[in-house]
């Protein structure tokens, strides 16, 4: 900062002193700013680097995340953030090809003349699938190598209760799961089963292994949860409550029920990320 600070005031007394034209103050500006980036820059530790890149990844501007991985591998080669950026890096690579190749092949349909009802099908299909991937967060792994999504409405907090879907990616194929969360200030349910009402039609979640029903005490209340990949049962139930007018649901205990509605932002939810999963490539 003190480097920077005697930069700015050199080009100020330069100019008062010798009187040089407006243009040329401009130019010893514009070339001061980048000097004092290049500086800032330079005092970005490991860390702040690779978590830069990450970060612009997420944003999918993967040129800049390229290069603060370069620049990473350059001054810090040694780093554990270096370690961990190669992994990203390869990523990132194989995300700009793609990119260049879609512009490519958008370039070339630009300059076809012939345009058939296929053609215009993929148009559509194709702004569906960005518009359902707009109402995605999307979040990288990079300990995992795997990409996750959830809609931007759910919320993150393990003290409310939700029923939620969300998607994860790893490679070329996506695969959904089913998060149902429930928390209580009072006492303990220790969930044996959950029984889900669609439109009237009763379906019941139990665990597929043991253990897989959660409980853990925190933020002064009793936690109990369910989240596991979606299989078929699930896939089914899942898409009856997206498109479902009423849902209830009930957590049934050792000795206490606990009933409420689903929420139609909920259902909402489930909806988008079901419309986002196919567009990743996912099967329903």
């Amino acid at each position: 900062m003190k480097t920077m600070r005697l930069i700015g005031s050199f080009l100020f007394l330069l100019f008062i002193s010798c009187g040089i034209p407006q243009a040329e103050y401009d130019r010893l500006t514009r070339e001061n700013e980048k000097l004092k980036n290049k500086l800032a820059e330079c005092e970005l530790t490991p860390a702040q680097m690779y978590e830069q890149a990450v970060n612009y990844y997420d944003a999918e501007d993967y040129t800049k995340s390229r290069k603060r991985l370069l620049t990473l591998k350059a001054k810090y080669v040694n780093s554990n953030e270096h370690k961990k950026g190669k992994i990203l890096l390869k990523k990132v690579e194989n995300k700009i090809l793609e990119t260049a190749r879609s512009n490519r092949e958008a370039k070339g349909s630009e300059e076809e003349n012939e345009e058939d009802i296929a053609e215009k099908q993929d148009n559509t299909d194709s702004e569906a699938n960005k518009k359902a991937l707009a109402k995605m967060q999307k979040k990288y792994d990079i300990n995992n190598d795997v990409t996750w999504y959830r809609d931007k409405s759910s919320t993150k907090l393990s003290t409310k209760n939700y029923v939620q879907t969300y998607i994860g990616k790893k490679e070329k194929k996506p695969w959904l799961g089913l998060s149902i969360n429930y928390f209580s200030k009072k006492k303990w349910l220790h969930i044996q089963r959950i029984e889900i009402t669609v439109d009237g039609e009763i379906f019941e979640i139990t665990e597929t292994t043991p253990g897989e029903f959660k409980e853990k005490q925190e933020s002064g209340g009793k936690r109990e949860w369910l989240d596991r990949v979606v299989k078929n049962e699930d896939l089914m139930l899942t898409q009856k409550i997206a498109a479902a007018k009423t849902v209830k649901i009930k957590f049934v205990g050792e000795d206490d029920v606990y009933t409420r509605t689903i929420p139609k932002a909920e259902k909402k939810a489930i909806q988008n990320v079901l419309k986002a999963f196919v567009a990743l490539g996912g099967n329903l």
